[in-house]
């Protein structure tokens, strides 16, 4: 019963230091305890597990097929390769990347145009909500002039055995110098763009891919493809518990060190206005509760993160960061961090009996140095 007691008064003087802070800091210097600073870790990281599963469901990532590269790494893959030129499994094609060691490579001699299909694959379902939404490639192309980038390129998905397709012009994303990778990644689907339909193609049965480089003046052409997948978006809550663990775990790192920073700042701090320091065992502790204010941060971006599109994780800048909610949580960021000054001044106030112009002006001081050595912290 007593330690039941004991839990609430903690708890109690915690929230007491966000709606009445001057007496809930009257009381906690009385008596400091490590249990009052100590629930407040806990509450933030039951919060903030809250919020990165939260943050997680609204974010989605790419999920490559299985098998993954198997067309240009595996020698299996090659028999599904036709070209107009002759084919080579090419070992020293991509050893800029750590992805894999080959790529299919096609050259042909004096001619204005070369291609690439993949054969007898799938058949894959790329139609809506279905289970590929992406495209994703590197290429390199070969010109004897080296910044003479094809004028034409194309990427067609076909269906069965028909001419029908799905084409692309991909030029925009080929590199303009010759024998440098690009990577290429390209959405999928009857809402996706760019994409012109000959003749009744299917997004239901995709079984051949076709890449075709053309130049206007005859010679001698390389094309290589690495790395080439179908791929999926997942919520990124598919992956959270794998990984949640050890968030939490840097979370509470994270606290201990801003915790130790800022208590060792206000005491070098009043120091430097030559007042003795006291015990900065007992003010360590106080220093503590400050971080009451980060709980209420943290509440109100749980709050608005929900408001928040859905994104892919690869346009989260751009997508995220013009919107309302997002703003709003960065300008209550400031808030918490002038709210957490304003709660210092109050806690030096009261542990040292100072005057308020004096305590005022160690805290702003304190969270002024704290905030700019916060950058410097690796955490």
């Amino acid at each position: 019963m007593w330690e039941e007691t004991q839990r609430k008064l903690f708890a109690h003087d915690v929230l007491k230091t966000l709606y009445s802070p001057i007496k809930a800091f009257e009381e906690i210097v009385k008596k400091p305890d490590l249990k009052g600073p100590l629930l407040v870790l806990m509450l933030i990281l039951i919060i903030t597990a809250g919020l990165q599963y939260t943050s997680s469901s609204k974010i989605f990532d790419e999920e490559p097929m299985t098998d993954r590269d198997e067309w240009t790494e595996s020698t299996a893959g090659i028999p599904h390769w036709a070209s107009n030129g002759e084919l080579t499994r090419d070992a020293d094609a991509f050893v800029d990347s750590y992805i894999s060691n080959y790529s299919i490579a096609s050259s042909v001699a004096n001619n204005t145009y070369i291609w690439m299909r993949l054969t007898e694959v799938g058949p894959f379902n790329c139609s809506r909500n279905a289970e590929y939404e992406r495209l994703s490639f590197w290429i390199k192309w070969k010109y004897p002039n080296e910044t003479l980038a094809p004028p034409n390129a194309t990427l067609k998905l076909l269906s069965d055995n028909s001419s029908d397709c799905f084409k692309l012009d991909f030029g925009k994303w080929l590199s303009n110098s010759s024998n440098e990778w690009k990577i290429v990644k390209v959405d999928l689907g009857p809402d996706s763009e760019g994409w012109e339909r000959v003749g009744s193609p299917d997004w239901e049965k995709i079984t051949r891919l076709e890449f075709k480089l053309v130049w206007s003046v005859p010679a001698n052409l390389t094309m290589k493809i690495d790395d080439l997948y179908f791929a999926k978006f997942v919520s990124l809550t598919k992956y959270f518990f794998t990984g949640w663990f050890d968030s939490l775990a840097m979370s509470a790192f994270s606290f201990f060190i801003q915790w130790g920073v800022f208590g060792g700042v206000l005491l070098l701090v009043v120091k430097l206005f030559g007042e003795r320091v006291g015990s900065w065992k007992a003010l360590l502790v106080v220093v503590g509760y400050l971080f009451s204010v980060r709980i209420v941060y943290l509440l109100v971006t749980a709050v608005l993160i929900p408001i928040l599109p859905e994104v892919r994780f690869e346009n989260l800048a751009q997508m995220w960061y013009s919107t309302l909610p997002y703003q709003t949580i960065l300008y209550f960021g400031f808030v918490s961090e002038v709210w957490m000054a304003a709660l210092c001044a109050i806690a030096v106030r009261n542990f040292y009996a100072f005057t308020w112009k004096k305590a005022i002006s160690i805290a702003v001081f304190a969270s002024l140095l704290n905030f700019t050595l916060r950058p410097l912290i690796p955490i």
